[in-house]
């Protein structure tokens, strides 16, 4: 059983995993928010007067597993942080989570970038959109700078190479 005085404090963390904790929840906080997509539209002179916009979270279509990928990797940041031994060795858990932040940051801003509109819509990334982007890529590079000064090899790293006789 983990006592209280085994767990981990904030301050006892590396730069890059605290930076990784507060974009991953940035991350989340700006998520929740209806400004994620923008949605307009101006009636014009086909219909004078009918004009209106909309929002939403990012928690829509596939969006939603970027979300998840993002919280996923927030998560495996705050659980090697304060609970190492919850985690099995021999898995290069940095790369998992560089990985992890990475995808799921590359389909929240996939989703808000591809998304159509109609004749007379205009529809984007709203103000929590961008801000979202800003922490996600954050978070991703935190992990990323967490990888490299880990030390932990790719396991695909030599694989091609014959085992010495």
């Amino acid at each position: 059983m983990i006592g209280v005085t085994d767990m981990a404090d904030l301050k006892s963390l590396g730069k890059f995993e605290q930076g990784a904790l507060v974009a991953g929840a940035l991350t989340f906080i700006l998520s929740l928010f209806p400004y994620y997509l923008r949605a307009s539209f101006d009636g014009g002179n086909a219909v004078p007067g009918l004009d209106f916009s909309s929002g939403t979270s990012a928690w829509t279509s596939y969006a939603t597993l970027g979300m998840l990928l993002v919280l996923v990797a927030t998560a495996l940041v705050a659980v090697r942080a304060f609970a190492k031994d919850a985690l099995p060795d021999g898995v290069p858990w940095n790369l998992v989570v560089l990985a992890t932040a990475g995808l799921g940051t590359l389909l929240l801003i996939l989703r808000a970038l591809t998304v159509g509109g109609g004749s007379g819509v205009s529809v984007g990334p709203g103000w929590s959109g961008w801000l979202l982007f800003i922490t996600s890529i954050a978070l991703t590079a935190f992990a990323a700078l967490s990888f490299k000064g880990s030390g932990e090899e790719v396991p695909w790293k030599g694989a091609g190479e014959k085992p010495a006789v």
